[in-house]
């Protein structure tokens, strides 16, 4: 038998991707008592480090937004039980505003123009539109609206991100750029180069001047040289500075494929704020158990093959992501809600899940899966109320352009 023990907390947060993340950090500044449960602790690697508000809407047509207010006006006057349209714009700008300022403060600043989308290249050969950039890749935001000359950089061995690729699919709307491979100064075990493996070597000095040797010789006028998001994991801003200072240009990075270094460095810098607020992280642990009474959930139980701990909360917040994270499984019988068993809306059946164009800008109609909630973002029932009083779901980043269902 697991051994056990039990814990009150003012507030439990299942689940440590960025909205779970993001609603413990609010509620470790307002002085409450916090466990973050995750069954991984490693849902943010898979983030981009972007910060999105709504850049593309509606998304079947793929117009893209310049301001994301009027993005945001215009999906609530067509869905006016989106998670947006349940919240006043001053509530979702201070929400961002206090989030950007703990960020700042935990030494990973983000930069952005106010009231306007930032659009930047992605490793995919695509523009992206975003709200706000990591500091370490604003200058890509600047040159490609000014079309400045920029020198783009991979290391021989990678295997997401081609720098000669991207030249020759982004050439004609942006013509002064070129391309650059060089071996990376130290080997690694296999034949990739790990994102990981790389940031964290970029980060010795002996390196950073052997990347810099090798790339002095064909800077050719280039104003700007773009590298692979692995400047630093821990370091990235004094790692760009020095290259900077080495090869008298600017240096930025472009957003990579999971596992993400930018991930990884917001999910250790939000980390460091909560510990330093006394939130638990139960990392590792699965719930096992709710227990409920008086339509509150009163209890979670958390674990692993040894260790049990019965959590006893004022509040959850389910935050636990769509089927990436665990929030919500398939199989054939159709699409479940894996904590507390929440009632999803879906396609009536499993062949009506995909449209028959893998790339169809509508997107496949499962993507709309999710629970359906209240202005109070509780989920809701199949009797067309709240399940719990209690019990609050975080907005799934991957839906919030489609429709007003939620998933952590």
């Amino acid at each position: 038998m697991p051994s056990s023990v039990s814990q009150k907390f003012d507030l439990i947060v299942i689940g440590s991707g960025l909205a779970g993340t993001a609603a413990s950090c609010f509620a470790a500044t307002r002085g409450l008592r916090i466990a973050q449960v995750s069954a991984t602790g490693g849902e943010l690697a898979f983030a981009s480090g972007l910060l999105d508000l709504l850049g593309v809407y509606p998304p079947h047509e793929q117009r893209p937004w310049d301001d994301p207010w009027a993005a945001i006006a215009a999906l609530a006057a067509v869905s006016p039980q989106h998670p947006y349209a349940r919240m006043t714009v001053n509530t979702i700008r201070e929400a961002l505003r206090e989030f950007l300022t703990i960020l700042d403060g935990a030494g990973l600043p983000y930069c952005g123009v106010p009231d306007r989308n930032a659009m930047l290249a992605t490793a995919t050969e695509t523009l992206k539109t975003t709200y706000r950039v990591p500091q370490s890749m604003y200058r890509g935001v600047l040159a490609l609206q000014e079309k400045r000359p920029t020198l783009l950089v991979d290391f021989e061995g990678m295997k997401d991100f081609s720098a000669g690729m991207m030249v020759a699919v982004m050439r004609p709307r942006w013509p002064a750029l070129a391309a650059l491979r060089i071996p990376f100064p130290e080997t690694f075990p296999g034949v990739d180069r790990q994102n990981l493996q790389l940031a964290e070597a970029v980060e010795s000095p002996e390196v950073r001047a052997a990347l810099a040797d090798a790339m002095r010789p064909h800077l050719a006028g280039a104003q700007f040289v773009r590298m692979p998001a692995v400047l630093g994991l821990r370091s990235s801003n004094e790692v760009i500075a020095d290259l900077e200072a080495r090869l008298g240009v600017g240096i930025f990075e472009i957003p990579t494929m999971p596992p993400s270094v930018p991930g990884v460095r917001l999910r250790e810098a939000l980390e460091g704020v909560l510990m330093r607020q006394g939130v638990q992280l139960l990392a590792g642990r699965r719930v096992i158990a709710v227990r409920d009474g008086d339509s509150r959930c009163t209890e979670i139980v958390v674990g692993t093959a040894k260790w049990r701990e019965t959590l006893e909360g004022e509040g959850v917040i389910l935050a636990t992501g769509w089927f990436l994270g665990g929030g919500l499984m398939a199989d054939r019988n159709g699409i479940s809600e894996t904590v507390f068993g929440f009632p999803v809306t879906q396609p009536p059946t499993r062949e009506l899940w995909h449209r028959e164009r893998f790339l169809d800008l509508r997107g496949h109609p499962i993507n709309e899966a999710g629970l359906e909630i209240d202005d109070q973002f509780r989920p809701m029932g199949t009797n067309g109320r709240p399940v719990f009083e209690n019990v609050t779901a975080g907005i799934n980043e991957r839906r919030r352009n489609r429709q007003h269902h939620v998933r952590g």
